[in-house]
């Protein structure tokens, strides 16, 4: 997750869950403010243990 960009959309995946969810960049500033790693890789955000993303593919070409 250090390379995560909250500004970006993105998929993350919730550990706590082992669940997929959409990120939106309207979640930036609240993650920018109350999100905290617990380990390398993972951080705890709203009830969520991120622990990896991907950029979603471009829903155009569907």
């Amino acid at each position: 997750m250090s390379e995560f960009d909250p500004s970006e959309p993105a998929l993350v995946h919730d550990r706590r869950q082992d669940r997929v969810l959409p990120w939106s960049p309207s979640f930036q500033r609240s993650y920018e403010r109350t999100a905290r790693e617990l380990a390398p890789g993972v951080v705890d955000y709203d009830g969520l243990l991120l622990d990896g993303w991907m950029i979603p593919e471009d829903e155009r070409q569907h």
